[in-house]
Parts: structure tokens; C-alpha cells; sequence
């Protein structure tokens, strides 16, 4: 058996393994789908969005995170997960408070810090618009997005592109009364302008302060919040003049503060993490 921390931001959760401390299987330090998808399913293994290894770098960074979705594949980054993992080298006093460390991750280093509210700002790095990096076969707009109009139900909509270390798909509707999210997200997440499939937002601008958020997630399906996807979602609204590039963002597990400053370096996230509690399991 092996030992398991399970973490939550924003509702969105992950089973955080320690191969430095644990003898964690084989199979999951090599990705093994069959041993993730178990661990994840909320009926027969434990339950969880993703896996997430916390592992020692090869570099100069002072952590590392490989993440899985629950489906078995292998994600380059995750906003929510990411606070996740600081949270957890905090608990087991690898980091203090306030201290900035550099994670390394499949979309680059990430640097973070917690404070003393628990909140972690992360430094999510700069937004990617360039199709090929996404990425995305769609055309540039004039704004300089990754762009298409697409029929969903009875309406055009046009959908926009952006990458934030992963892929995203932003959808600006009025309200989500009639969001049929069953549908239209795998739809979309595996829609062919996406080679390694995307993750899909529906966005609804509420003022130019405050964005809410509903979420389909690549290799997950629903879930509470997207921190990658709130940024996404900023970056996408903020460049359409649609909104500031300061913002809360509300997701259906709670709110995250999003800033772009000057529309143009880095996007900061700022958010909770939580633990819920830690266990045993055998695969």
C-alpha cells in the first residue's frame, strides 16, 4: 500500500503521491492509464479530477509536478493543481511562507508562493496566441486570436483560441440557462482545429470586474474550476476590449483573482488550496 494526499482547489481535486517519501508503483511514475483511471474513479478507487506526482527536478527548480488527468492522459499544466501541490510542499514544511519557488512543469517553470491566508499566487506565465503553439489550425482574427464561427444550437458564436502552457477554447455567451454542456463540450473538446483536443470555457462578462465560468475540461469532462482556463478566459476577454485585465473570475466551485497587467507578460493567478485528507490505497 502506498500513502495518497488528496487536495482541492476551487472543488476541483487532485490525489497528490510523494515518490521521494512513499514507495509509489511503478506503473504510476511510468503514466500508466489503467492504474490512473482507477485511482480517479470515484466509485471503485479513491476520486479525483487528476493525479499529481510531486517529484525532486533534474534542475534548478526547487519542485516538480507531472499531472494526469483522470482518463489517463498526461496534462502540461493545471492552475488549480498547481496551487494544489504548493499547498502540499507547504504542509510538509518544503516551503515557507511567502517564499517564491520555481516549479517545473511540461509548459515550463512556474513560479509560486503562499501567504499567510493560505492563498497561492502563482506566476502563470505569458498567454500564447500563435496557432501552431497551441495548438490550433484556426486562422488569426483581427485582434490577433486564433478565431472561428461555429453553429451551436440555433446561434453562431464565435469561438476563440488560446494557450496558457495548454489549450483552450473560450465560448462568450449571455448566461448559461441554456447551456447544454453535456454536448456541446465534447463537441468541442475534440473538435478537428484541435490536434491534442482542448479545453473548452463558456464565458459570461458580467461587467468589465467579473467574468463567470463554466467548464469543460480536456480528458476530465465538468468540473468546479479551471485555473489555466480562467486565465485563458482573461486573456481572451481583455484583448477583445470586453472587460479589464484585472478580474474575478467565478467558476462553479468559487472565485479566483486574474491579472494581466498591461495586457501583456505574465498572467497571475491568485487562489485557495486545500487539504481534504490522506489515505492508504493498493493498486
Amino acid at each position: 500500500m502506498f500513502s495518497f494526499y488528496k487536495y482541492q482547489g476551487l472543488g476541483n481535486d487532485f490525489l497528490i503521491l510523494d515518490p521521494r517519501n512513499d514507495d509509489i508503483p511503478k506503473s504510476l511514475l511510468l503514466g500508466d492509464i489503467n492504474s490512473i483511471r482507477y485511482l480517479c474513479d470515484r466509485h471503485k478507487g479513491v476520486g479525483a479530477d487528476g493525479i499529481i506526482l510531486s517529484m525532486n527536478p533534474n534542475g534548478s527548480e526547487d519542485a516538480q509536478m507531472r499531472i494526469y488527468n483522470s482518463d489517463g492522459t498526461e496534462a502540461e499544466m493545471c492552475g488549480n493543481g498547481i496551487r494544489c501541490l504548493v499547498k502540499f510542499l507547504y504542509d510538509q514544511r518544503k516551503i515557507s511562507l511567502d517564499t517564491n519557488l520555481i516549479i517545473k512543469t511540461l509548459a515550463g517553470p512556474i513560479q509560486a508562493s503562499i501567504n499567510a491566508l493560505y492563498e497561492v499566487k502563482v506566476d502563470m506565465g505569458e498567454p500564447i496566441f500563435i496557432p501552431s503553439k497551441i495548438p490550433t489550425t484556426l486562422p488569426i482574427n483581427e485582434f490577433g486570436i486564433p478565431s472561428f464561427p461555429l453553429k451551436l444550437g440555433q446561434k453562431i458564436f464565435h469561438l476563440y483560441a488560446a494557450s496558457m502552457g495548454n489549450p483552450h477554447l473560450i465560448v462568450h455567451l449571455d448566461n448559461f440557462s441554456q447551456l447544454p454542456l453535456q454536448e456541446w463540450g465534447p463537441r468541442l473538446e475534440k473538435h478537428e482545429s484541435f490536434p491534442a483536443y482542448t479545453n473548452v470555457h463558456f464565458v459570461q462578462i458580467v461587467n468589465r470586474k467579473e467574468l463567470k465560468l463554466q467548464v469543460w475540461e480536456r480528458g476530465c469532462g465538468p468540473t468546479l474550476a479551471c485555473g489555466t482556463g480562467a486565465c485563458a478566459a482573461l486573456v481572451v476577454t481583455t484583448t477583445l476590449d470586453l472587460c479589464d485585465p484585472n478580474v474575478k473570475v467565478t467558476l462553479p466551485g468559487g472565485d479566483l483573482n486574474i491579472s494581466w497587467p498591461d495586457k501583456q507578460g505574465s498572467v497571475l493567478m491568485t487562489g485557495p488550496a486545500k487539504f481534504v485528507y490522506k489515505g492508504k490505497i493498493s493498486i
